[in-house]
């Protein structure tokens, strides 16, 4: 019997290889792929502002890197020092180390965007926050008091408004980039269950509105949808591939999107790579019960070598931490 669709997306006739650079921002699922890339030796650059969620804050992050603009306008609370557009995971006990903080990663993701291959931008919620006092939609309320802040529902015009004016910049800052949109298969529930299909419904609905052709933005070209949200909710549709809070998708629904993803955006070379990466990885996990054993010590100088031969034929790989474990 079939318990689930096994449902593949389309092949898209742009390859990422290990060489390319890919910038992911948006939500956690953004950081799980961008983990899954790292921990394969992709280079990556993930989410530079912090977890991001709803789609103008993402717009206005990659804004500031195209023009290596900041401005964080710091707040405060609790005696830590914070900026609106950015996660609290950059959150300061000093003004001047915000900015510092900010200005180093908006000036690394500037240069990183300019150089970049592909744009990988994951929207969680079509919900925002907007602070009364400043009239900003904010990144992060950075548990500030909840008067303080008015809950709105980003619609479907608004969000493809905005990115028609985002993705030209993009184009014209680096017209080599292509653009991937997904949507998180996270279920925001404190939202209300009605409430995140409505919001999820108007993420994808805005995705696909910017993907149809039409004579003022073409954008098919070089932009494209991978289905992470149908994947998990319409594929697999099954809550034993969540984690306990039964929001998170857990590590097996991670790894099966990072199966489609791959057969989606890789081709047989980097496939057979990433599986020479991942067998020099798994053993670097491996403890010996005598680490001075022959046998063992046979084993590390196998595994060392095969190091040597992928960094000296890949010249952008950099396996510095297994050599660390195999010397």
């Amino acid at each position: 019997m079939e318990f689930h669709l096994n449902y593949s997306p389309a092949p898209s006739l742009a390859k990422i290889a290990h060489a390319d650079k890919v910038l992911l921002i948006g939500s956690c699922f953004a950081e799980s792929i961008g983990g899954k890339l790292k921990e394969n030796k992709f280079t990556t650059l993930v989410n530079p502002n912090g977890i991001l969620f709803n789609p103008f804050s993402i717009a206005t992050a990659i804004s500031s890197y195209i023009k290596n603009e900041s401005n964080p306008k710091p707040g405060i609370n609790n005696n830590l020092y914070f900026s609106f557009n950015h996660h609290g995971s950059f959150s300061s006990a000093s003004e001047e180390e915000l900015t510092n903080k900010i200005n180093s990663a908006t000036k690394e993701a500037h240069l990183f965007l300019k150089e970049a291959k592909f744009l990988i931008i994951t929207f969680g919620s079509a919900f925002a926050y907007r602070h009364v006092a400043t009239n900003q939609i904010v990144a992060n309320c950075h548990k500030l008091p909840q008067k303080d802040f008015k809950k709105e529902l980003l619609s479907a015009d608004v969000i493809v408004l905005e990115y028609n004016s985002l993705i030209k910049s993009l184009k014209e800052f680096n017209p080599k980039l292509n653009i991937i949109f997904t949507v998180s298969p996270v279920k925001y529930l404190r939202d209300g269950v009605i409430e995140n299909n409505l919001s999820k419904a108007i993420l994808i609905q805005s995705v696909h509105q910017l993907l149809t052709p039409n004579s003022e933005f073409p954008t098919t070209n070089y932009s494209t949808y991978f289905p992470a949200y149908e994947l998990v909710n319409d594929d697999l549709r099954d809550y034993r591939f969540y984690k306990e809070d039964m929001a998170h998708p857990n590590e097996q629904a991670i790894n099966y999107v990072w199966e489609k993803f791959s057969d989606t955006y890789f081709n047989e070379e980097t496939k057979k790579l990433v599986e020479r990466i991942t067998e020099i990885k798994q053993a670097s996990l491996h403890r010996p019960i005598k680490p001075n054993a022959s046998e063992y010590l046979k084993f590390k100088k196998v595994y060392y070598d095969k190091c040597l031969e992928l960094e000296k034929k890949h010249a952008f790989l950099d396996f510095s931490s297994e050599k660390l474990i195999y010397s």
